[in-house]
């Protein structure tokens, strides 16, 4: 079995790991960055105890997420559409 506390970040090591560790990254996180960390978090919950740090992680994603879909003035990014040539507006 693999070693899930390998993806814990080091509170001490970094500013960017401390951040990391207690979740305030979070709210600065993109929209697809916060989806593909949530989606690829998820698969490693099985046989973890109910305090694991990546529990926890999944949970702070969900609610940021949530948080955003409820936010009405909250535009989710999506990429630009491409005029066809000799389109003009």
């Amino acid at each position: 079995m693999a070693d899930w506390d390998a993806l814990v970040p080091d509170p001490l090591e970094s500013d960017r790991q401390n951040e990391r560790f207690y979740h305030f990254d979070i709210p600065s996180l993109e929209d697809d960055e916060l989806l593909d960390e949530l989606w690829a978090l998820r698969p490693h919950l099985w046989g973890l105890n109910s305090e694991h740090w990546l529990r926890e992680r999944v949970i702070m994603l969900e609610k940021e997420l949530s948080k955003r879909q409820r936010d009405t003035r909250y535009k989710f990014s999506k990429p630009k559409s491409k005029l066809a040539e000799g389109v003009k507006l």
